[in-house]
This record gives C-alpha cells, sequence and structure tokens, in this order.
C-alpha cells in the first residue's frame, strides 16, 4: 500500500510540474506575440513606477547628502570651538602655574637670605666668642707668671 501510494505521488508531481512548465512557456510565447496587450501595458507602467522611484531615490540621496554635510559642518564649528576653549583654558593653567611658580621662588629667596643672614650672625657671634675666650686665655696667663 505504501509503494502504491508512493508510486501515485510521484506520478501526480510530475505531471503537476509538466503542467506548470508548459503554462508558463505558452504564456511567455504569447507575451512574446504581442496578443496580451495587458501585459505590455503592465509593462510599461513597471517601467514608469520603477523610473519614478529611481528620481525619488535620486532626490532623498541628495537631500541626505546636504543634511549630511550640514550636520557635519555644525559638528566642525562646535569641535573648533571645544579646542579653543581647551587651548584658552590650558593657557590659562599655566599662567597660574607660573604664577605660583613665581610665589615658590620669591619665598624661596627670602629663606635664603634669612639663612644666610643667620648663618652670618652665628660666624660673628662665635668669632666674639673665640675673642672673649683668647683674652680670658691671655688674662689668665699674664698674672700666673
Amino acid at each position: 500500500m505504501d509503494r502504491w501510494r508512493k508510486l501515485a505521488l510521484v506520478l501526480f508531481a510530475t505531471l503537476a510540474s509538466s503542467g506548470l512548465l508548459a503554462g508558463g512557456a505558452a504564456q511567455s510565447a504569447f507575451a512574446a506575440k504581442g496578443e496580451h496587450p495587458r501585459v505590455e501595458e503592465a509593462e510599461e507602467i513597471n517601467k514608469e513606477k520603477l523610473e519614478e522611484a529611481r528620481e525619488k531615490n535620486k532626490e532623498e540621496r541628495e537631500l541626505t547628502r546636504e543634511r549630511n554635510k550640514e550636520r557635519s559642518e555644525r559638528l566642525h564649528e562646535r569641535n573648533k570651538e571645544r579646542s579653543e576653549r581647551a587651548r584658552e583654558h590650558a593657557a590659562e593653567r599655566i599662567e597660574r602655574t607660573r604664577e605660583r611658580n613665581e610665589e615658590r621662588i620669591v619665598k624661596a629667596e627670602e629663606k635664603e637670605r634669612r639663612e644666610a643672614e643667620a648663618a652670618e650672625r652665628r660666624r660673628l657671634r662665635e668669632e666674639e666668642k673665640k675673642k672673649r675666650e683668647e683674652e680670658r686665655a691671655r688674662g689668665e696667663e699674664v698674672p700666673a707668671t
């Protein structure tokens, strides 16, 4: 029973596919002869619609190109402004750093000056102390003789 069913299905499929192929060939043969004015008319309409679609796509591409160009110009301007602000900020930061460095230098010079003065005073005190000690040592030596 299974074999008969398979055989019937294969036979049916073969007949159906040959019928479709023959029917398609017959239609294209009639269209080629020009006996179907509706087909020719539909083809003309399709060509017109295709041409309209191409024109519409071309216009949309141009609009898109213009929008993209405008967008890129705006973006370029914003980037220029942003980079200019960054440069100004960097210059300000450098100036602030320079001012702070100058203050540190002035303080360091003042500190060095004070330390030098203190060292000079210490040296003078030590010299006076040595002189006094020498005088004491001489004064003690003279009466002892």
